[in-house]
């Protein structure tokens, strides 16, 4: 038998098999393929079920800050009242805020002014008092509101006073938040999601949503839901179309999340597949039997060659020119051995590409820890330097007074130094954030050059301000608006010789208010210049280097621009031809002149430092673990008079309080055992006469604004974070006992 009618055979007994297996797998593929898309179903609605534990969670939470609030627990309804009006502001979800007795009396309800007369709650009683018994948050199933007369829901957390649960506060979510909620979170296209709450009444649902809400599910979906926890299968929907359906109940609240898909699109899907892979196996068994017969007799002379193609690769060497031939399976596999052989040399070049890489990488490494160690062993070598000199007592008063004054400007570049540490940390992980309000850009851009007046000046350097008044105004943050023109005017400056000069210029261009910085100084070298906004990016990271820095400056610069919506390019024509760097910020085209702030003072809201504020006659009690930190605040508030009283200890400071109350309150809020927060909560359960309403200032090294949010709900008036100026923290504590009766409202 020739090799034609071997081929043949072979072809037939190898095609025939694989056709009927072909058959078999097509149908065990429309099954897994139906069951995949189930799956994938089940797993983004318990994705979305895990959203919504989440998202009441974070309710839950809010609430529970509220419920400790100090104005309730005095019984000041008033106080909570416009406490609980200022939190709901910021719920953008919640619909109103009630108190309520857990006999269902409404105390305070936000959608009526306090005092008038409020319906029983709209929640079952008995829900109310499961929650004030079991002391624990709860979500309650969809009701009707006593007040709006809406379809409602609300998260519950009990009030806890002396033991008891007087009250039940309560967070409304209309359902329209519920329709918004899970309009965020599309499962599949065309999909419809459906929340039920825990007595399988439709919350919200995405198709038809006024038609169906606040009745029950098509009848699959409700039996299964009650039955089982989570589930994926086919089920008909409301309006008579099936779907594939999935459910996965909330732990949290007991509330299910439901989706359905239309079968018709998924089965249109699987069909498409299915006759794809039937029409490619009919074509490939038709083909290797039309070449079987048709190519037979050449088989055998590409065969040979593609053999000893085969041993020389098997060497390792690369493999000679293959036999050309019109046989698509020899011509395959000739094309498959050029490929490993090209592949083999990619991965090649693409590991040595990746080791340089890497190496680059623990370089640049090697060399942010080397410069990072510099930065602070500089400033931290004068101050230790200095400091071991002053203590010897001898120095002269000019030579005191220059000692003081370097560690006085290394320590503020130390800090400076760390504080643009931290700004990349939180750019980094997402925690920046931003206190956005109309800016004025052309005074933004002004303070920025007079607080760089005098380094200009030291070094002879010309600052040409080109300002437009009527450019803006922009929506921003203004602190961190002129920390990048600070940055990028400080760059600036560092980089320009003796006698050069830097222009800074701001207008508006169309829709956009740019501000360029150009200087006549060193400029960038072109391979440089593609990197100049990366992170720990320095031209010159050598010991013989001749500017100082991390190389975070310009990286800070483009996340903050960034985050307003902006964007920074760079241009320099290479080294000694200076550099311009150019920001574009949007303009706000429908904003409101920028007006005064009400609330109360911040330090960065007081005047500059007043080293002539008196304490005199003022009792203060200064609380804090570190005894050289509760010296120094000593020191410094003792020479302004005030009579001092110190404690290590929550529980020495209330022993201070018991024998006589002071005027003012300085406590740290980092202590081991009972900390600040645990102080004022048991200072603030006092009576007034016995220093319940003394004020009190909070000293912390937490900054964020959660930090400030949590330590005025726990009762502080102020917070100061450390490091502490000294005539500020006077002026705080100066400012505190001028006001009487302070309530603990004030803000940072």
């Amino acid at each position: 038998m020739k090799l034609r009618s071997h081929l043949l055979v072979l072809v037939l007994g190898a095609v025939l098999p694989v056709l009927a297996f072909s058959a078999a797998m097509t149908v065990v593929f429309w099954r897994q393929q139906r069951d995949a898309f189930e799956e994938r179903f089940l797993e983004r609605v318990h994705a979305v079920a895990f959203a919504l534990d989440r998202e009441l969670a974070g309710h839950a939470r809010a609430l529970q800050v509220l419920a400790r609030s100090p104005r309730l627990a005095r019984g000041d309804l008033r106080g909570f009242y416009e406490e609980a009006s200022a939190v709901r502001a910021e719920q953008p979800l919640w619909a109103t805020i009630i108190l309520v007795q857990p006999d269902g009396t409404q105390r305070i309800n936000l959608r009526r002014r306090l005092g008038e007369p409020l319906p029983r709650s709209g929640i079952d009683p008995a829900l109310l008092q499961a929650v004030a018994r079991s002391e624990r948050e709860a979500v309650s199933p969809l009701v009707t509101g006593a007040v709006s007369s809406n379809y409602t829901t609300a998260v519950m957390v009990p009030v806890r006073q002396h033991g008891t649960v007087p009250y039940i506060l309560l967070a409304a979510i209309d359902v329209p938040g519920w329709l918004q909620f899970l309009s965020s979170y599309p499962v599949a296209r065309d999909a419809t999601m459906t929340l039920l709450d825990q007595n399988g009444i439709i919350v919200a649902r995405t198709l038809n949503h006024e038609q169906w809400v606040g009745k029950r599910p098509a009848a699959e979906l409700s039996e299964r839901s009650r039955r089982l926890p989570e589930a994926a299968y086919r089920s008909m929907g409301l309006e008579g179309q099936w779907f594939y359906s999935a459910h996965s109940r909330s732990p949290f609240s007991g509330w299910t999340v439901a989706t359905g898909v239309p079968a018709a699109g998924v089965e249109a899907e699987l069909r498409d597949s299915t006759i794809a892979i039937v029409i490619g196996a009919l074509a490939a068994a038709a083909l290797a039997v039309g070449l079987a017969l048709l190519f037979g007799r050449r088989v055998a002379r590409p065969v040979v060659a593609l053999a000893r193609s085969a041993t020389t690769l098997a060497t390792g060497r690369p493999p000679a020119p293959a036999t050309p031939t019109k046989i698509a399976e020899l011509a395959e596999v000739n094309r498959a051995f050029d490929d490993a052989s090209s592949r083999l040399r990619t991965l090649l070049a693409a590991e040595r590409s990746a080791r340089d890489e890497a190496e680059a990488a623990n370089r640049m490494k090697d060399e942010f820890l080397a410069t990072l160690s510099h930065e602070l062993r500089t400033p931290l070598n004068a101050v230790f330097g200095w400091a071991r000199m002053l203590r010897r007592g001898d120095a002269r008063q000019d030579t005191l007074r220059h000692g003081l004054e370097v560690i006085e400007r290394n320590a503020v570049a130390q800090a400076k130094l760390i504080e643009d540490l931290l700004d990349v940390s939180r750019i980094t992980t997402g925690k920046m954030r931003l206190q956005v309000r109309a800016v004025d850009m052309p005074a933004v851009v002004e303070a920025a050059i007079d607080s760089m007046r005098q380094a200009a000046a030291a070094r002879e350097i010309r600052v040409q301000p080109l300002l437009d008044p009527a450019a803006g105004p922009v929506i921003g943050d203004p602190d961190r608006l002129q920390q990048v023109a600070w940055n990028l005017l400080s760059n600036a400056i560092k980089f320009t010789p003796k006698g050069g000069r830097v222009q800074v210029s701001l207008r508006r261009i169309d829709s956009h208010v740019e501000l360029a910085v150009s200087d006549t100084g060193q400029g960038i070298a072109p391979e440089l210049l593609p990197h100049i906004f990366e992170r720990f990016r320095q031209g010159d990271s050598s010991s013989t280097r001749q500017h100082g820095g991390l190389g975070i400056g310009l990286a800070l610069v483009r996340h903050l621009v960034e985050l307003h919506g902006g964007t920074v390019s760079v241009r320099s024509a290479g080294v000694d031809a200076g550099t311009t760097f150019v920001v574009r910020l949007p303009i706000s085209l429908a904003v409101e002149p920028p007006a005064a702030r009400r609330g109360h003072p911040t330090v960065s809201d007081l005047d500059a430092p007043m080293v002539t504020t008196s304490l005199k006659g003022l009792r203060l009690l200064l609380v804090d673990d570190e005894r050289d930190t509760l010296d120094l605040f000593a020191q410094v508030l003792g020479s302004a008079g005030a009579q001092i009283e110190t404690a290590t200890s929550t529980e020495e400071a209330q022993a201070c309080f018991a024998r006589r109350p002071p005027d003012v309150l300085v406590a740290d809020v980092e202590m081991p055992g009972a900390d600040g927060y645990a102080l004022i909560e048991r200072v603030r359960a006092l009576a007034p006469s016995r220093g319940g309403d003394v004020p009190a200032v909070a000293v912390t090294a937490y900054g964020r604004v959660e930090d400030r949010v949590r330590l005025l709900a726990a009762g502080f008036n102020m917070h100061v974070p450390k490091p502490v100026e000294p005539a500020e923290l006077i002026t705080v504590v100066a400012t505190l006992a001028r006001r009487p009766g302070s309530d603990g409202v004030a803000a940072t």
